[in-house]
């Protein structure tokens, strides 16, 4: 009998511990498996040698492109005179308070009197100006192609009192919009550049330049080789480069104090893509030679454009380190091509994130940016193959 009680208690033990290791392992089994974190591999790429470009000889000069902003400048960046080039901020400067929409002519404006006045003090002083008449009217269309294309010093006036209701107020506005596009070495202080208190920098106009042909109104203005407007009849833009090298704009200045500027921009077809460079020479012996050596410095600077393939799909960037064995490998989905300026390092950023089990074979755990000169482009990453749930030894004796 008592063989019999030894022997059923120690049954009744061994079945509470079988128990047990049962609703231990049972426990263990069903515990979340780990989240597996990522590793990342791929690297910047290194910047190629700068572009050497033609810079002329004197004064400053810049150049940038559409969408890239200031690419590359030369000379001290001080300001200077920009003469009739400041006439692009007070196109900019109307067409954001009177806003036109492509192929508008906008409202009539009235010449008055004193518009007159105007034009005859600008004439005396051997200013750039058009004819006007007291009482005609022209449409504020007219009125910027009367102040683009031959430059014409009253019409810059006309515009401003027009559309701020005084040459202060617009001062006051200019230099509020040149702050708000961060031209840190321009000053406004008259609407035609007449003054040569009204200065800007080479890389200052570039930066104004890519903000004022976003509105097609300036750059279908700029781009006119004439027009036809009231009382002045048909009118020339002083801009002789157009349709030369694919120049489209976009203003020429000359004086005494400031010497010859010119703020141009110019389309370049790169690896079928089209790019709008913009550049900007200050402070040239006289126009000429500021319209001159632009063409050197236009054809170079479109060369400096190239792709760059920055991933290649199937690449891989990183991988999971998977504690029941292996290594997973995670790859770009697809080809990755950035356009570029020559001189400039592409910076991969790529992020993966955490995962569960079970993944799939190319699902997406995370993104690859590149970036160059404030251009951006994105791929996904993907998984290069499946990872499933771990084996039963390792749930229940290896985590």
């Amino acid at each position: 009998m008592k063989a019999t009680r030894t022997i059923g208690f120690i049954g009744r033990f061994l079945l509470v511990c079988l128990v047990l290791v049962v609703v231990i392992e049972g426990f263990i089994y069903f515990q979340p498996l780990p989240t597996i974190q990522p590793s990342i591999t791929i690297k910047n790429l290194p910047a190629s040698s700068a572009l050497t470009l033609p810079w002329p000889n004197y004064g400053q000069a810049a150049i940038g492109a559409q969408g890239f902003g200031v690419l590359a400048i030369h000379g001290q960046q001080k300001p200077a005179p920009i003469a009739s080039v400041a006439k692009i901020m007070t196109a900019y400067a109307v067409l954001k308070e009177k806003p036109l929409q492509a192929g508008q002519q906008g409202p009539l404006i009235t010449i008055t009197s004193q518009d007159v006045n105007v034009y005859n003090d600008y004439y005396a002083k051997g200013g750039s100006v058009a004819r006007v008449a007291a009482g005609e009217q022209i449409s504020e269309y007219q009125a910027l192609q009367a102040m683009l294309l031959p430059s014409a010093n009253n019409f810059a006036d006309l515009l401003a009192n027009w559309a701020f209701g005084s040459l202060d107020n617009y001062i006051i506005y200019a230099n509020g919009q040149a702050q708000q596009l961060g031209l840190s070495a321009t000053h406004i202080t008259d609407a035609s550049g007449f003054s040569p208190q009204t200065l800007s920098s080479a890389q200052d106009l570039v930066k104004l330049g890519e903000q004022a042909i976003k509105n097609p109104v300036i750059a279908d203005v700029a781009s006119q080789q004439q027009a036809t407007i009231p009382v002045a009849g048909t009118v020339r833009n002083i801009n002789w480069l157009l349709g030369v090298d694919n120049v489209n704009g976009i203003k020429t200045g000359d004086t005494d104090q400031a010497g010859g500027c010119f703020l141009f921009s110019a389309r370049h077809a790169v690896d079928g893509q089209n790019i709008t460079i913009i550049g900007a020479i200050m402070s040239a012996p006289g126009l000429n030679n500021a319209v001159a050596d632009s063409r050197p410095l236009i054809n170079s600077a479109g060369q400096g454009f190239k792709t760059i393939a920055a991933v290649k799909a199937g690449q891989a960037v990183g991988y999971y380190n998977v504690p029941w064995g292996g290594q997973v490998l995670v790859a770009a989905k697809q080809d990755l091509s950035l356009l570029i300026w020559q001189g400039q390092a592409v910076h991969i950023a790529t992020k993966l994130n955490p995962i569960h089990v079970p993944s799939s074979e190319n699902e997406t755990v995370g993104t690859i940016t590149v970036s160059a000169g404030g251009k951006l482009a994105a791929i996904q990453a993907i998984l290069s193959q499946k990872i499933n749930n771990p084996p039963l030894n390792w749930r229940l004796f290896e985590r």
